[in-house]
């Protein structure tokens, strides 16, 4: 086995998503000497390889609830022409959204890693831990045909699918409680030359095509990207005459930081295991299926699309949920709707309970109240088998309904400023992450601009 690296690093990352590059971030920034581990050859995680956008929603109300690194980074983005920040959500059913720019994501987030003293080795896949006296003590992995070794205090799980977790023994459950299904997976795809305008004035003369909108007639004027969910009849009359062979019972579509280009987010996958090898794949055969269905669709019956030009589909499939930590809290339904607020809190979200069903076309919502939010406590991220290894991002442990919540790309890239910052302070005090001082915790997190309610 190959020794690449001449010395430990206090911590190692796996994933370079949103929540893995900002526990990277955060934990170079106070000083530690970190490694991000990432399978693709960018950062980014969904929103750069599965075509996830926009972010939503980094409010609760007027009041603006994730902040931090996750913010300055859509504040660098806004500088570039990158993204038009956040913005008015015109479907009408959450607060904001921001649109970006994906590959400008990817050389932001590269920027933002190094200039913190991280670095970043990517085509790179997790093999093997190596677990001894309750700690795990390095890591195997895979590169462009050399196998090696990386030896870390601490460990980061951001791999989304809580790979290293499982591998390293580390109880975890996945689905919801009833019968282990997940939410269904989803190929996005991205559409050029879409008729933005058509659309728009039909939130004007045809409201009630946008069940969501309908209580909130007008705000599609506020948003400087169009985002929109309807045209349910068509769909309705799509599924009927068999022109759409799968359940879906919307058009749900986001203008992308290029005017007059959206990401369409309707394809959906059921009955596939996204933590099986064979299962994977077949879900990304039949998600690209149903791009090519959907495509013809919306050009041939839906309003704006005649003109639309597919740029790409994916081109990685995108998982809503897989597996999740048992850790020494997990975060509960009532946690979120109560707004509760922890005395370990790390983070803060405002957006509602979004379960795609596991078993059809339907979403199923439980929204806060206007204006409220909750915070993830530090708890949900560690787990009492090997205290090393925290999770961050849609991998914490929680209820399969609270997932829903919790698991967007801006919560995710709170919770994992708040696991790197959490880290650090593990490392600089010389205490378990479970014991250290929580207003060393939050006075870092609320120097570096986090939320905390």
């Amino acid at each position: 086995m190959r020794e690449i690296f001449d010395s430990r690093f206090d911590l190692v990352v796996l994933g370079g998503g949103i929540a893995g590059s900002m526990a990277a971030i955060a934990a170079g920034r106070e000083g530690l000497s970190v490694l991000l581990i990432e399978e693709a050859g960018f950062l980014g995680g969904s929103m750069t390889s599965s075509g996830t956008g926009p972010m939503m929603t980094f409010h609760a109300g007027k009041t603006q609830v994730i902040k931090g690194i996750i913010d300055e980074m859509v504040q660098r983005l806004v500088t570039k022409n990158l993204s038009v920040g956040h913005t008015t959500d015109s479907t009408g059913y959450t607060y904001t959204v921001t649109p970006f720019d994906a590959e400008g994501m990817k050389r932001e987030l590269e920027l933002m890693v190094t200039e913190a003293g991280a670095k970043i080795l990517f085509h790179t896949v997790l093999v093997e831990t190596n677990v001894e006296d309750s700690l795990l003590k390095n890591i195997t992995c895979v590169c462009a045909g050399n196998t090696f070794s990386v030896e870390a205090q601490y460990f980061i799980d951001a791999s989304g699918d809580a790979d290293l977790i499982a591998m390293a023994g580390i109880p975890f459950e996945q689905g919801r409680e009833s019968d282990g299904k997940d939410q269904p997976m989803t190929m996005n795809f991205k559409l050029a030359d879409v008729q933005i305008d058509t659309i728009r004035d039909l939130m004007d003369s045809n409201v009630e095509l946008f069940p969501f909108l309908s209580p909130k007639p007008g705000i599609q004027h506020q948003a400087s990207r169009l985002s929109f969910s309807g045209f349910q009849e068509i769909m309705k009359r799509g599924i009927k005459d068999g022109e759409i062979t799968f359940n879906r019972d919307i058009v749900l579509a986001f203008e992308t930081n290029t005017k007059n280009e959206v990401i369409v987010n309707m394809t959906r996958i059921l009955e596939k295991n996204p933590v099986d090898p064979i299962q994977l794949s077949e879900a990304e055969i039949e998600g690209r299926r149903q791009v090519w269905e959907l495509y013809d669709f919306l050009k041939k019956h839906v309003p704006g699309f005649s003109e639309a030009r597919l740029l790409y589909s994916g081109p990685v499939i995108g998982i809503r949920s897989s597996r999740r930590l048992k850790g020494i809290y997990r975060m509960t339904v009532q946690d979120i709707l109560s707004e509760r607020k922890f005395e370990d809190a790390i983070s803060a979200n405002g957006y509602p309970i979004d379960v795609h069903s596991p078993d059809g076309a339907e979403t199923n919502s439980q929204f806060l109240r206007d204006g409220g939010f909750y915070t993830i406590p530090l708890r949900s991220l560690l787990n009492d088998s090997i205290p090393n290894v925290l999770a961050a991002g849609r991998n914490i442990s929680c209820e399969f309904e609270a997932h829903a919540s919790l698991r967007l790309s801006p919560s995710s890239g709170a919770i994992g400023q708040g696991a790197g910052t959490a880290v650090a302070v593990a490392v600089q005090t010389g205490k378990k992450v479970a014991d250290i001082p929580l207003n060393e915790l939050h006075a870092k997190l609320l120097s570096a601009g986090a939320f905390l309610g």
